[in-house]
C-alpha cells in the first residue's frame, strides 16, 4: 500500500526538482518568457522613459548641491543677500524645467509600463491556454490538487508575472538608474568619499542574496498549501447539496481552514524573512553617514575639498543608497514574477517526460470514415491506477453500419472503451483501429470529428440550450430549425416549451438549472445534430425513466441504422435477440455473439444480467388497449400546440427532470413501432439518411390501435431473428465472415443551411452576456474606501495579533520620527562644514547620533513590518475562514447565480484575499509613516522656519487635489481590469474543467477563439488603464519637484533679507524635503494600493454574506425521527414562483415503512425529497387557512425543526454520485464524528459491505486509504454510485431517501442494495410464500429504520410495501405495489412501460 503511495510521491518530487532546476536556469530571463518582437518598442520606450525620469534625480542632486554651496558661501559671508537670491533664482529655474521633464517622462514610463504587463499577461494567458489543450487527459488526471484548484493557481502566476513586468519592473529600473547616475555624480565630486560611503555595500549585498533564496522557496511552499486549501473550496461548492444533507459544513470549514493556516505558516516565515531585508537596509542606509561624515569633515578641514562638493557627494551617495532601498520592495515582486514566469514557461515547453503526446500525434485524415472499428489485444491502465488494469487483452471488433452493445458490472472497464477510442489516453499495449488505420496514426481532430462519445454525467457549458445542442457543429451556420429538429429527436420540445425563454434559456454552470435526465437529452440533442459515422453511447440514457428510454433509444436505432453504433450499458432489456453483444467482466471480454445465442448458454455471465426471472424466460403480463393507450398519452403533447402556462415546470432538484412528454397517439411509432429496422430487411421505410424527422411523421393507419401495435412488439424478435444470419460466438476473424460487413449507405450529401435572421437575436443575446460582468460587479461588490477595509481588521483579530498591532503602530511612530530627527541631526552635520570652532569633535559627535539613529530605525522598520505582516494574515485568515462558513451556510439557490460561480468564488477566496492582505500589511504601515512624519515635519518645520512651512503647507491641497484625481481614476480602472481578469479565469475554468466534452465535441478552435477575443478585450481594458492613469502619474509624481524649487526660491529670499539664519533654512529645508520625498514614496504605490482595495472589497462582500436562510429557522431537535405527514403541501421554487411543482398533495410516510415515489419525469417526486431536508421551504396553499403545518416530522412542523439535527437523522444517495477529496473511508464517514461508532472502521466496512462495494475496495492496493475525489484515483460511475450508497448507510439514519440510486449500477450491484434495503426496514411485505412468521421475528431485531426509494425501477418499486403515484404534481394513487398492479390504475398502467420489453 505505501510503495504505491511512495512512487506517487517520488514522481511528484522528481516533476518539482525538475521545475525547480528550470527555475534556476531560466533565471531573470523568466520574467520576459512571453516577450514577442512586437513587445519590444513597448519595452524600449518604457526604458527610456524610465532612465530619463530617473536621471533627471541625481541631476537635482547637483543642482540642490549648487544652491546649497550658495547658501554656504552666504553663510561664511563669501557673497550678499543680492547675489545669493540671483544665483537661487537661476538654479530654481533649472530645477523647474527638470521637474517638467520628470513629469512628461514618469506619464508616459508608467503608460508604457503598464502596457507592457498587459501584453506579457495577454500573451502569457494565450499561451498557457494552448499548452494546456495540448496536455494529454494523463497529465489531467495526476494533478495533485485537481484541476479545479489547479486554474486559480495559473491565474494567480499569470497576475504576479503581470505585475512583476508593469509599474514594478519601471520603479526597479529607475531606482537602479537613479543609483548608477547619482554614483556617477557622486565619484564625480569625490571618488575617495563616495568609497568610504559605499565601501559596505558588498556585506549587504551578501546578506540579501542569502535571505532571498529562504524567501523564494517559502514562497514556493506556500503556493502549494494555498492550492491545497482550493481544493477543499472547489470540491465543497461544487458537491453544496451533499454537504449540507450530510451536515459537513463543519468538517469542510476546519479542512478550508487548517489547509490556510499552513498556508498562514509560511507566509509568515516569508514574511520574517522580508521584514529582516528591510530592517537591514534602513540600518545600512542611514549608518553610511557615520564613516561618510567623519571622513568628509577631514577632507573639509584638510581643504582637500570644499563644503559644496562635500555635500553634493552626500547628496548623490544617498539617492544611490535610497535607490537600493527602493529597489528593494520592487525585487520581492520581480523575485516573485520570476518564480510565476519560469512555472508558467516549464508547464509550456512541457518539461515534464509524462507526457505521451496523444493530442498532437497523428497526421491522417482519411477522405471518408465508413466506421469499422476493432480492438486488437488491447491492455491499458489509468494513469492514476497504474498497477491496476481497466482493460486486458480486449480483442474486439464493431463492424460500420451496425449497433453493437457492450455490457458488464461497474469497473468492468466497459467506459474505458469509449475513452480509449476517442484517444484520451494510449493503451499499455495492443492497438486500436478505425477503417484499418491505426488510431495512433489518425489526426486527433479528425478522428473526433467522427467519433461521438456521449458520457453518463453529461457535461453543459455555460450558455442558452440552443447554444449547448448547437455546439455540435462548432455554432456555425446553425438554424434555429436544425437545433428544434434536434431537440424533438431527444425528447426536449415539452420541456423547451414551458420555458420562459424557450431554446434561449440560460442552464448555469454545468448546466446546473437541469436535472440528469434533461442534460442527459441534450447531450443527446447534440450527437444528433453531430451525426457523425461513429456513435458511442456510455450509459447515456441511465437517467431516464422508462419510457423515456425507450422512445429515445428507438429514435436512436432508426436515425443510426447503417451507421456504426457502440451502446455501453448494463440495462439489457433494450437489447434485441438479434443484436451482437460483447459483455465484459474484471476487465476481460468473457462472453461475445448475438443476445438469442449467449443468454441460452448455461453458466452463460449475460444472464446474471437479468433483473428478474420473468426476463430471463421471456414471459410478461400483456397489457390490455387501454392501458398502452394510457401510457402513451403521458407523452401525449405536440409541440406547436402547448401554451407555455399549460403544465407546471422547475429547474428541480436531485435529478428531477422537467417533463418531456410530447409525445402524440400518431408519433407512437417511437415508442411501439410495428417493426424495429433490422440489418437485413429490405422492406424498412427509413430516411435516405437513416434519421427520423419527428416532425414529419405521418398518422398511421386508422385501424393500427395500441394492442395491435404493442403485439406487433411483442412478436418483433421472432420476425427480426428469421431475417438475420446466425453469428459467431468465436473472436473478431470468425465474425467479421459471418455477419454482414457493414450497410454502407452512401455518405448523405451535406446539409445545406442558409443564414436567417435569427443570428442578430443571438448576436444581440452574446453582447448582453459580454456586458453582464461589469454589471455584476458594480451591482453585487460594493465598493467600499480603505478605510471602510481598514476598520475591519481589529475586529477579526484575537487578543495576541492585537498586542502585535499596537507593537507594529509603536514601530511605525518611531520608524516615522527616526526621519525628522535624523533630517535634524543630518542638517546639524552640515552646518559643521562652515562653523569654524571644534569642526571635527561635532562632526564625529553628530556622526556616532546618526549611528544611533541606524541601529532604531533598523529595528523599528524590522518591527513594523514584520508585524503589520503578521497580523494583516490572520485578518486575511479570518476573513477567509469566515466567507467560507457563509458561503456553507447559503441557501441552494444563492449558487445558481453567475456571480456566484466555483470559478469566481475560488478566485476571490485566494488570488483576492492574497492581493487584499496587502492592505493592512504593507501599505497601512506606510500610511502611517507618512502621516506621523509629515505632521512631526510640519510641527518641527514650524518651530525653526514657520513661513517656509506655511508656503509647503499652502501647497498641500494643490497635491492632494492631484494625488485624489490619480486614485480615484486608478481605482476605477483597477475594477475594470479585475472584471475583465475574472471573465478571462471563467471561461479558462469552463473550457479545462469540462476538456473531456470540449475534446469529445472538438471545440478546442471555438473555445479558443472565444479565448482570444476575452484575453483581448482585457487587454484592451488593461491599456485604457495604463493610458488614463499614466496621464496624472506623472504629474502627481512631479509636483513634489515642483514644490521643491519653489520652496529653494523662497527659502533664499527670506535668508537674503537676514531675516532667518541659514542653518535654521537649511534644517528646515531637509526636514521637509527629506518629509515630501516620504510623501512621494506613497504614490507610486497608489495603482498597488487601489488593486489591494478592490480585492478586499470583493473578500468582505463574502465574509458579509447574510446568515438569515431558512435553514436558520427552527430549534426543536429530534432525537429519532418517526412518522412523515404531508398534508396539503404545495410548492414552487424560488427562481420561478409563479410555477407550482407540488399541488396539495397529502399523504403518510410511517415510521420503519419502505415507501416508493414514483411517477413520470417531471412530476415532483425528487422535490418532496428536497422539502424533507430543508433545502427549500413548502409554499402554503392560498387555499389552507388552517394553522396546522402542512409537512411534520414526528408531528412536529418541519419549519419548527433544527435543520442539523433533523439532517443528521436522515441520509440521502442522489442520482449524481460525489467524492471529496480525500481516502475512500473519509468518503463513506462524511459527516460523521470520527468519535461515534458510525464513524468506525467496523461500520465503515459494514457500509461498504452493505453497498456492494467491499470487495472492490479491498482490491485496491491501498484499500479504504485509497485517495479519491479531486487529485485521487478516477472511478467509475458505477463505483462511485457505491460509495455514495454506503456513505448513506452508515449513518445509520432513521430515514434513508434513495434518489434514482441504483440507476448507475449493474443488476448484480442493484441487487445487493435492494437486499440490503430489505434487511434494513423493519416493516417488509409478507413472503409471498408464506413465510411470515420467522419474519415477523426476524423484524425486532431490526432497526426500525423507514426507507423511501424515488425510483423509475420496477425492481425497486417491488421492495416497497407502499407506493405513491404523483403525476403533474399531484397524488393520483397509493397502495401496495401488488394491490396497484391489480387495481390496472395509473400505477399499472405506467408499469406496463416497464413490462413493454
Amino acid at each position: 500500500m505505501s510503495s504505491v503511495l511512495n512512487n506517487s510521491d517520488e514522481q511528484e518530487k522528481a516533476i518539482q526538482d525538475e521545475e525547480n532546476d528550470f527555475i534556476r536556469q531560466v533565471g531573470w530571463k523568466a520574467l520576459f518568457g512571453f516577450t514577442t518582437k512586437k513587445h519590444i518598442p513597448v519595452l524600449l520606450v518604457a526604458l527610456f522613459c524610465a532612465t530619463v525620469s530617473a536621471l533627471t534625480l541625481p541631476a537635482f542632486a547637483v543642482v540642490y548641491g549648487l544652491i546649497f554651496r550658495q547658501f554656504a558661501s552666504f553663510g561664511s559671508g563669501e557673497i550678499t543677500g543680492t547675489v545669493l537670491l540671483r544665483n537661487a533664482s537661476k538654479y530654481c529655474t533649472y530645477l523647474t524645467a527638470l521637474a517638467a521633464i520628470n513629469w512628461f517622462s514618469n506619464s508616459l514610463y508608467f503608460a508604457m509600463y503598464l502596457t507592457f504587463g498587459e501584453l506579457q499577461a495577454s500573451n502569457a494567458r494565450n499561451r498557457i491556454y494552448d499548452a494546456l489543450l495540448r496536455k494529454d487527459m494523463a497529465w489531467y488526471d495526476t494533478r495533485r490538487s485537481g484541476i479545479t484548484a489547479f486554474l486559480p493557481a495559473i491565474q494567480s502566476q499569470i497576475r504576479d508575472l503581470q505585475l512583476s513586468t508593469s509599474q514594478p519592473f519601471g520603479e526597479a529600473v529607475q531606482c537602479f538608474v537613479q543609483s548608477i547616475g547619482a554614483i556617477i555624480v557622486a565619484f564625480y565630486f569625490s571618488w575617495n568619499l563616495t568609497l568610504v560611503i559605499i565601501c559596505s555595500v558588498p556585506l549587504v549585498y551578501l546578506a540579501m542574496a542569502f535571505l532571498s533564496q529562504r524567501l523564494s522557496k517559502r514562497s514556493q511552499e506556500q503556493a502549494e498549501k494555498l492550492q491545497q486549501a482550493l481544493k477543499y473550496l472547489t470540491s465543497a461548492i461544487q458537491s453544496i447539496e451533499t454537504v449540507k444533507c450530510f451536515n459537513g459544513q463543519q468538517f469542510e470549514l476546519q479542512r478550508y481552514s487548517s489547509a490556510i493556516a499552513r498556508a498562514a505558516g509560511l507566509y509568515t516565515r516569508q514574511a520574517n524573512y522580508r521584514s529582516i531585508q528591510i530592517g537591514f537596509m534602513q540600518f545600512f542606509t542611514l549608518s553610511v553617514f557615520v564613516q561618510g561624515f567623519w571622513y568628509g569633515s577631514h577632507l573639509v578641514v584638510t581643504g582637500q575639498k570644499t563644503p559644496g562638493q562635500v555635500v553634493t557627494t552626500f547628496w548623490g551617495a544617498l539617492m544611490a543608497v535610497q535607490g537600493v532601498t527602493g529597489f528593494l520592495p520592487q525585487f520581492i515582486i520581480l523575485q516573485k514574477g520570476k518564480v510565476a514566469g519560469a512555472t508558467l514557461r516549464a508547464m509550456i515547453t512541457r518539461i515534464s517526460k509524462h507526457d505521451e503526446g496523444t493530442e498532437t500525434q497523428g497526421e491522417e485524415k482519411p477522405v471518408r470514415c465508413v466506421g469499422d472499428v476493432e480492438f486488437k489485444q488491447v491492455t491499458f491502465s489509468y494513469p492514476t491506477r497504474r498497477n491496476q488494469t481497466a482493460i486486458r487483452n480486449a480483442s474486439m471488433f464493431f463492424p460500420a453500419g451496425e449497433t453493437t452493445f457492450v455490457v458488464g458490472r461497474s469497473g468492468s472497464g466497459k467506459s474505458t472503451l469509449g475513452q480509449l477510442l476517442v484517444r484520451f489516453y494510449k493503451p499499455t499495449s495492443g492497438q486500436i483501429f478505425i477503417d484499418g488505420v491505426s488510431l495512433e496514426k489518425l489526426d486527433t481532430k479528425w478522428l473526433r470529428e467522427n467519433v461521438t462519445l456521449v458520457e453518463q454525467h453529461s457535461v453543459l457549458f455555460n450558455g442558452s440550450i440552443r447554444r449547448n445542442i448547437a455546439l455540435a457543429k462548432h455554432d456555425e451556420g446553425i438554424t434555429r430549425e436544425d437545433v428544434e429538429e434536434a431537440a424533438k429527436f431527444a425528447l426536449l420540445q415539452q420541456m423547451v416549451q414551458d420555458l420562459p425563454d424557450g431554446l434561449e434559456t440560460l442552464v448555469g454552470m454545468k448546466g446546473g438549472s437541469l436535472s440528469g435526465g434533461q442534460k442527459q437529452r441534450v447531450a443527446l440533442a447534440r450527437a444528433r445534430l453531430r451525426d457523425t459515422p461513429v456513435l458511442i453511447l456510455d450509459e447515456s440514457t441511465s437517467a431516464l425513466d422508462y419510457v423515456t428510454r425507450s422512445a429515445i433509444l428507438e429514435a436512436i436505432r432508426n436515425w443510426r441504422s447503417g451507421k456504426t453504433t457502440i451502446i455501453i450499458t448494463h440495462d439489457i432489456s433494450q437489447i434485441l435477440p438479434t443484436d451482437f453483444v460483447y459483455v465484459l467482466d474484471r476487465a476481460h471480454v468473457v462472453q461475445r455473439g448475438y443476445r438469442k445465442a449467449i443468454e441460452v448458454e448455461t453458466d452463460s455471465i449475460f444472464r446474471t444480467f437479468f433483473t428478474t426471472e420473468q426476463e430471463a424466460s421471456g414471459e410478461g403480463d400483456e397489457p390490455s388497449d387501454d392501458e398502452t393507450s394510457e401510457i402513451l398519452s403521458l407523452y401525449s403533447v405536440v409541440w406547436e400546440d402547448v401554451s407555455p402556462a399549460a403544465r407546471p415546470t422547475s429547474a428541480l432538484f436531485f435529478g428531477e427532470q422537467l417533463r418531456g412528454s410530447f409525445l402524440s397517439p400518431i408519433r407512437r411509432s417511437l415508442i411501439v413501432p410495428n417493426r424495429r429496422p433490422s440489418i437485413s430487411s429490405e422492406s424498412e421505410n427509413i430516411p435516405s439518411d437513416g434519421s427520423i424527422a419527428l416532425g414529419a411523421l405521418k398518422p398511421p393507419p386508422v385501424q393500427t390501435s395500441a394492442s395491435e401495435a404493442l403485439e406487433s412488439l411483442k412478436n418483433r424478435a421472432q420476425r427480426i431473428s428469421r431475417l438475420s444470419s446466425t453469428r459467431s460466438n468465436h473472436g473478431s476473424q470468425a465474425r467479421v465472415a459471418i455477419r454482414p460487413k457493414s450497410i454502407r449507405r452512401e455518405a448523405p450529401a451535406p446539409l445545406q443551411i442558409e443564414d436567417t435572421a435569427s443570428p442578430s437575436k443571438e448576436s444581440r443575446f452574446r453582447r448582453r452576456k459580454q456586458q453582464e460582468p461589469l454589471e455584476i460587479s458594480q451591482k453585487v461588490v460594493q465598493q467600499l474606501t480603505v478605510m471602510q477595509i481598514m476598520r475591519t481588521v481589529w475586529p477579526a483579530l484575537p487578543w495576541h495579533s492585537r498586542l502585535a498591532f499596537v507593537g507594529a503602530v509603536v514601530c511605525t511612530v518611531i520608524h516615522s520620527a527616526a526621519t525628522p530627527t535624523f533630517a535634524f541631526v543630518f542638517s546639524r552635520l552640515l552646518s559643521t562644514f562652515y562653523t569654524t570652532e571644534n569642526q571635527q569633535q561635532s562632526a564625529l559627535r553628530y556622526a556616532l547620533y546618526i549611528l544611533a539613529i541606524a541601529v532604531v530605525d533598523g529595528l523599528a522598520s524590522y518591527g513594523f513590518h514584520f508585524l503589520f505582516d503578521a497580523c494583516a494574515q490572520t485578518w486575511a485568515n479570518t476573513l477567509k475562514s469566515e466567507a467560507m462558513r457563509r458561503l456553507l451556510i447559503q441557501p441552494r439557490e444563492f449558487f445558481d447565480r453567475d456571480e456566484n460561480s466555483v470559478s469566481r468564488l475560488a478566485e476571490c477566496l485566494d488570488q483576492f484575499a492574497e492581493e487584499a492582505r496587502n492592505l493592512p500589511g504593507r501599505f497601512a504601515g506606510i500610511a502611517i509613516v507618512i502621516v506621523t512624519m509629515i505632521v512631526i515635519a510640519v510641527v518641527w518645520s514650524l518651530i525653526t522656519c514657520w513661513k517656509l512651512t506655511l508656503v509647503a503647507l499652502g501647497c498641500g491641497p494643490i497635491l492632494y487635489a492631484i494625488t485624489a484625481a490619480f486614485n480615484a481614476v486608478s481605482s476605477r480602472w483597477e475594477t475594470f481590469a479585475n472584471d475583465a481578469d475574472e471573465e478571462v479565469g471563467q471561461l479558462l475554468h469552463e473550457t479545462f474543467v469540462n476538456i473531456r466534452t470540449v475534446r469529445c465535441l472538438a471545440l478546442e478552435d471555438m473555445f479558443r477563439k472565444k479565448y482570444r477575443e476575452t484575453t483581448f478585450s482585457a487587454l484592451k481594458v488593461g491599456m485604457k488603464r495604463a493610458i488614463y492613469s499614466g496621464s496624472i502619474f506623472g504629474l502627481n509624481y512631479a509636483s513634489v519637484l515642483f514644490v521643491s524649487a519653489l520652496l529653494f526660491w523662497y527659502g533664499a529670499y527670506i535668508v537674503s533679507t537676514s531675516e532667518y539664519g541659514t542653518t535654521t533654512i537649511i534644517q528646515t529645508f531637509t526636514i521637509l524635503l527629506l518629509s515630501v520625498n516620504h510623501v512621494n514614496f506613497i504614490v507610486s504605490y497608489i495603482p498597488q494600493i487601489n488593486t489591494a482595495k478592490d480585492a478586499g472589497s470583493r473578500l468582505i462582500r463574502l465574509a458579509r454574506l447574510p446568515t438569515n436562510s431558512h435553514e436558520h429557522n427552527g430549534t426543536i431537535q429530534l432525537h429519532t425521527a418517526g412518522d412523515i405527514v404531508l398534508k396539503n403541501v404545495s410548492f414552487a421554487y424560488p427562481t420561478r414562483k409563479d410555477t407550482q411543482v407540488l399541488h396539495d398533495i397529502s399523504f403518510t410516510i410511517p415510521r420503519g415503512s419502505c415507501v416508493a415515489i414514483v411517477g413520470t419525469s417531471g412530476s415532483g417526486k425528487s422535490t418532496i425529497a428536497a422539502l424533507l431536508l430543508k433545502l427549500y421551504e413548502t409554499t402554503s396553499s392560498s387555499k389552507i387557512t388552517s394553522p396546522t403545518p402542512d409537512l411534520t416530522v414526528s408531528k412536529h412542523g418541519i419549519k419548527t425543526l433544527h435543520t442539523a439535527t433533523l439532517r443528521s437523522r436522515m441520509a440521502v444517495v442522489s442520482q449524481t454520485p460525489v467524492l471529496f477529496p480525500g481516502t475512500i473511508a473519509e468518503n463513506i464517514a462524511y459527516g460523521v464524528s470520527p468519535s461515534t461508532p458510525q464513524g468506525s472502521m467496523i461500520s465503515i466496512r459494514a457500509a461498504a459491505s452493505s453497498a456492494g462495494i467491499a470487495d472492490f475496495i479491498e482490491s485496491l492496493p491501498q484499500g479504504y486509504q485509497t485517495i479519491v475525489g479531486e487529485g485521487g484515483s478516477g472511478l467509475s460511475g458505477g463505483q462511485a454510485q457505491r460509495i455514495a450508497i454506503a456513505r448513506a448507510l452508515a449513518r445509520n439514519p432513521d430515514i434513508l431517501i434513495l434518489d434514482e440510486a441504483t440507476s448507475a449500477l449493474d443488476v448484480e450491484s442493484a441487487g445487493i442494495v435492494r437486499d440490503t434495503i430489505q434487511n434494513l426496514v423493519m416493516a417488509t411485505k409478507k413472503d409471498e410464500r408464506g413465510g411470515s412468521s420467522s419474519r415477523a421475528d426476524d423484524r425486532l431485531a431490526r432497526r426500525d429504520m423507514t426507507v423511501i426509494i424515488i425510483t423509475h425501477a420496477r425492481e425497486m418499486m417491488a421492495i416497497a410495501e407502499n407506493i405513491v403515484m404523483l403525476d403533474k404534481g399531484r397524488v393520483v394513487e397509493e397502495g401496495a405495489f401488488d394491490e396497484l398492479k391489480r387495481r390496472r390504475g395509473p400505477f399499472a398502467r405506467l408499469l406496463r412501460g416497464d413490462a413493454g420489453e
